[in-house]
């Protein structure tokens, strides 16, 4: 049985519980949901934007009550963020759904009990049964141990995942990740600490006290962005609106990249050919989530005119290695002979540089 644990949500007597995110046991059985992220890389730590933010195509914050279906809700939201992407509509799918399919394939004992899940057998629940509408089973925790219906099975047979893979606990990797359009789902080991974040999303790294006591709290959260400035991911929680900083938290580097504390990280994708990339990608990265007065601050203050291009000068020229990218590119882009077509894939890992995408160049013609 696992352990449960609660935590008061802001200005509110309600209380939400936090059992066990299970411990994956093994990776899934299909092939193509074995696959490691590494191999669909396409950024080197240089390449990467100072903040990704993927909030403007998430949908509505979930509360997943007093019942321990963090692992579903977390999955939840990066299949509906697909969805978004997709088709530009918010899409409310079943979390009971998955949650119920999740507990089915782990076979954790003869009935189906309110124990947790692991990510793996989430994961390939949504291969197997996929998932349907909300509106079809909804969100009925007094339901959470009884088996979905016929109607159900039905619809979610045409909704169901491609591909899955698997994220090591690498900062620009899971950097790349995010750069690339998908988020990430990961279990994290809580602390006492963790529930100060309630009040405005800013999440501690646990002190050595906290580190040396055993922590029996575990939760699952989906990372949707993050902020070189901040030193910090952006993580959607399921906790609803009124936790956090609108039902998100920022989770510092270190805390997300240690794995003693961090597990189990997948990005799923709805389809293969997802291609979303750098349409969030920000280059005015002047928001410090870690500092409470920033966050206070909905709407992010941007510099004047010149301190912008101070900061686009920075940007530009903020490394060596950077202006050597740049410039082999031109040098390839004006004489296309000096570089072999191998020479240039080789280099920059498929990630075939537009002119018309170098930022500083963008911000001299006024896009950004």
């Amino acid at each position: 049985m696992s352990f449960t644990r609660y935590i008061k949500k802001k200005l509110s007597i309600t209380k939400c519980c936090l059992p066990n995110v299970l411990p994956t046991a093994h990776l899934p059985n299909t092939k193509r949901f074995k696959r490691s992220f590494r191999h669909h890389r396409l950024y080197k730590a240089e390449q990467l934007p100072p903040k990704v933010d993927l909030r403007p195509n998430m949908t509505p914050i979930d509360n997943q009550l007093n019942i321990g279906s963090s692992v579903a809700n977390c999955l939840a939201g990066a299949y509906e963020y697909l969805t978004k992407k997709s088709n530009g509509c918010n899409t409310n799918i079943s979390r009971l759904f998955i949650y119920y399919n999740a507990r089915v394939i782990g076979n954790y004992s003869s009935t189906i009990s309110d124990t947790g899940c692991s990510m793996t057998c989430a994961i390939e629940a949504l291969e197997e049964f996929g998932t349907c509408l909300e509106s079809v089973w909804p969100y009925d925790i007094s339901r959470v141990d009884i088996q979905p219906d016929d109607e159900a099975y039905e619809q979610a047979e045409n909704h169901k995942i491609n591909e899955a893979l698997h994220v090591n606990i690498d900062l620009n990797e899971m950097k790349s990740c995010l750069a690339q359009g998908f988020p990430f789902a990961f279990g994290l080991k809580l602390y006492s600490s963790f529930d100060n974040a309630a009040k405005n999303g800013i999440v501690s790294i646990p002190n050595k006290l906290e580190q040396n006591q055993k922590s029996d709290r575990s939760h699952a959260l989906l990372a949707v962005g993050y902020s070189d400035r901040s030193n910090a991911f952006i993580v959607r929680n399921s906790w609803g609106e009124d936790w956090g900083d609108k039902g998100y938290c920022y989770i510092p580097y270190e805390y997300l990249t240690n794995s003693d504390f961090c597990f189990d990280v997948w990005t799923i994708r709805k389809v293969l050919n997802d291609d979303f990339d750098r349409e969030y990608w920000h280059f005015d990265d002047i928001v410090n989530y870690l500092n409470n007065d920033c966050i206070d601050n909905t709407d992010e203050e941007y510099l004047n005119d010149n301190d912008r291009q101070i900061d686009w000068e920075a940007y530009y020229n903020r490394t060596n290695i950077t202006n050597i990218l740049w410039n082999e590119y031109r040098d390839y882009r004006d004489d296309s002979s000096r570089y072999t077509d191998d020479y240039f894939n080789d280099r920059y890992r498929r990630d075939r540089y537009d002119f018309e995408n170098d930022p500083y160049e963008q911000h001299c013609r006024g896009i950004v």
